[in-house]
């Protein structure tokens, strides 16, 4: 069985939401759980922060707060290992432990103080996908009307995040940030959890162009699972469907630069054969047949940890 790399979940959503939820337990309504870990060999899982856009100001901190207290009393509890390091982050590869990442998705809750981005950090936060779909106190999210780019604050919080040692995702930004992020930032930045936009145009996926500039720039993207990032089609979508926008990212020279990031227990729609992390190895079978076995390798987790092995201090 292959190792297991995802760089996006919402399962902490979830268990907020949910208080009944336990995540060693297990629930059919948790599609990332620690027995789906198990079934699935997922062996680091990049856990987000999400915070319902409708929560404003100190609201918005105090729910980010709440969430990563259940991550660090549900989540990164052994036999899961809490990653703050790349130190932590190798020696749960030596050691072949199962490790947890904490990230926040959308940066309003940092409100408009950097002090806010220290105290996350201090709670161990490692990535911040900068925005959701919508204009925040950093940048524009990809669905917001006539976008623009970093807010001055925004620059500034890419540049505190590149002295951390903090992860920089780009998945959710408007084109025009993401340009700006792809300039400013002195590391390799994300994107977390992005499609292709030649296979499927929506305002979500990369462009070709911004998929070479990430190959440039040493980066990686994460492959998404969710159906509408996929196809425009309404219909059950397959890991076949997935495929295709792999391939289309290795013929443009991404093959070193490409992974997953499921988005599992984000989105409603599931796949028709990969529902849930304990699924996680029949892609691994289907990557089998059309790629050797280094490069699924490679895919499934290597260069995931390579980019956060050169990001994390």
């Amino acid at each position: 069985m292959s190792k297991v790399f995802d760089a996006h979940c919402d399962a902490l959503l979830k268990l907020w939401e949910d208080r009944t939820l336990r995540f060693a337990r297990g629930d059919e309504r948790l599609q990332v759980s620690l027995p789906e870990m198990k079934r699935g060999n997922v062996h680091i899982q990049v856990f987000d922060v999400w915070v319902p856009t409708e929560h404003k100001g100190a609201r918005a901190y105090r729910s980010a707060m709440e969430m990563i207290k259940i991550f660090h009393q549900q989540v990164a509890v052994p036999p899961v290992t809490a990653i703050y390091s790349r130190g932590d982050l190798e020696q749960c590869v030596l050691k072949e432990k199962k490790g947890a990442i904490l990230f926040i998705e959308g940066g309003h809750p940092l409100g408009h103080d950097l002090g806010n981005l220290h105290e996350l950090y201090r709670m161990g936060v490692r990535g911040i996908g900068l925005t959701w779909n919508i204009r925040n106190q950093l940048a524009d999210g990809c669905l917001q009307p006539s976008p623009r780019g970093l807010t001055l604050f925004g620059r500034q919080v890419v540049r505190e995040m590149n002295r951390l040692g903090m992860m920089v995702d780009v998945s959710h930004l408007a084109e025009p940030g993401f340009w700006e992020v792809l300039e400013l930032s002195s590391t390799p930045v994300i994107a977390s959890h992005s499609n292709t936009r030649k296979l499927c145009d929506h305002p979500r996926n990369l462009t070709d162009q911004q998929i070479r500039a990430l190959i440039e720039k040493d980066s990686v993207m994460g492959l998404t699972f969710v159906d509408m990032f996929v196809t425009s089609e309404k219909r059950t979508v397959w890991i076949d469907d997935l495929l295709r926008h792999l391939d289309h990212v290795c013929a443009l020279g991404g093959l070193d630069h490409v992974a997953f990031g499921s988005d599992f227990d984000g989105t409603v729609e599931r796949f028709g054969d990969l529902s849930s992390a304990g699924e996680y190895q029949r892609l691994v079978n289907a990557l089998l047949k059309h790629f050797k076995e280094d490069e699924v390798k490679k895919i499934m987790f290597e260069n995931w940890l390579r980019v956060f092995q050169n990001v994390l201090q």
